[in-house]
């Protein structure tokens, strides 16, 4: 039925009391069994510190005075390589032994960006872990965050093998390109006897240089690292809480009720 002015529909909703009633314990109880087809989920949170010394870069020549500070996209060069450290795949699998060896079932499917997520804002990043149990979404993001944090520090420390390892290496060869081969080995502290054995030995460099720089995954010296909140059980869960699926399915049978009275026909009550 159409053309209801506000009164009307006031008055039949008023005198149509029971439908709302009925309708909005039916939809709180449709509620209440999605509910339980659907555990809550929690998620747990953990903040991490990213942080980039410009002058560093500065004192290495990567950069000039000039161009600081970085704008985001010259920034984001070695923030984003932090950042890709977390889905590493050697870190997934050091997250699932760990989660395993304290007795929570932790699969490699599980492992999604929706289960794990990183939200980075500026230096702060925000580690985010859900499941259907608070404490082990604590658990799980604690030991993400862990393990991530312990192979940046791997990396960073690879990273600063293989500069140590290029200057090492420029030194010598300029020793060796600049002076005779006596005097060359006393200017790089070696004792090649021969030219192949240097041959040799740049060869040698050069394969530990790459090696070590693969390792480091772009992880620049520069960066540091701090966990500064481990996580902690969430009080509440953010997805599929009981109560508001069923708060929901109240306010949707009550607008179906709502509805319904305007549609019905209209009782003697009404004129």
């Amino acid at each position: 039925m159409t053309g209801l002015s506000s009164a009307e529909v006031l008055d039949r909703t008023i005198h149509m009391w029971w439908i709302l009633v009925v309708l909005a314990i039916l939809g709180g109880l449709a509620g209440w069994i999605f509910s339980k087809t659907r555990p809550p989920i929690y998620e747990a949170n953990a903040v991490y510190e990213v942080m980039l010394d410009e002058q560093q870069l500065v004192k290495d020549g990567l950069v000039t005075e000039d161009k600081l500070p970085l704008q985001f996209a010259e920034n984001d060069v070695y923030l984003s390589a932090a950042a890709d450290i977390f889905y590493n795949p050697d870190v997934k699998v050091r997250v699932i032994g760990d989660a395993m060896s304290q007795g929570i079932p932790l699969i490699e499917k599980d492992f999604t960006s929706t289960n794990f997520n990183l939200d980075r804002r500026g230096q702060r990043w925000s580690i985010s872990v859900r499941s259907t149990d608070p404490s082990i979404a604590a658990k799980l993001a604690n030991i993400w965050l862990t393990v991530a944090n312990s192979a940046l520090l791997e990396a960073r420390g690879h990273t600063s093998q293989s500069l140590g390892l290029g200057l090492s290496l420029d030194s010598v060869q300029k020793c060796f390109s600049e002076l005779d081969f006596s005097k060359a080995n006393l200017c790089a502290s070696t004792a090649f006897s021969s030219p192949a054995g240097l041959v040799e030995y740049l060869k040698n460099i050069q394969q530990q240089i790459v090696s070590e720089k693969a390792a480091g995954f772009g992880i620049y010296p520069a960066l540091s690292f701090v966990i500064t909140s481990p996580a902690q059980p969430p009080a509440s869960p953010i997805l599929y809480s009981a109560s508001l699926i069923i708060l929901a399915g109240s306010l949707l049978g009550l607008l179906a009720g709502v509805l319904v009275t305007r549609l019905l026909p209209a009782s003697g009550h009404t004129k």
